[in-house]
């Protein structure tokens, strides 16, 4: 859902995850920010495909034991 621009704490509401973790984000560069006078705020659709790259895949350790065994 595209909510347009957020603050860092407007998306740290919105995505769950904290304000300083948003700010490490920015300072790295991994996510766009634009900075209008002071603030910095982040597009929504860009926080979460950010969100959406950084997914965990869920592994079947019996599976692979399976397969290594055959």
């Amino acid at each position: 859902m595209d909510k347009g621009f957020l603050s860092i704490k407007q998306a740290a509401e919105y995505s769950s995850l904290s304000q300083r973790l948003l700010y490490e984000i920015v300072a790295k560069r991994e996510i766009r920010s634009y900075k209008i006078g002071k603030r910095i705020v982040l597009d929504s659709q860009d926080l979460e495909d950010y969100i959406k790259q950084n997914v965990v895949e869920r592994v079947d350790w019996d599976e692979k034991a399976r397969e290594l065994l055959k």
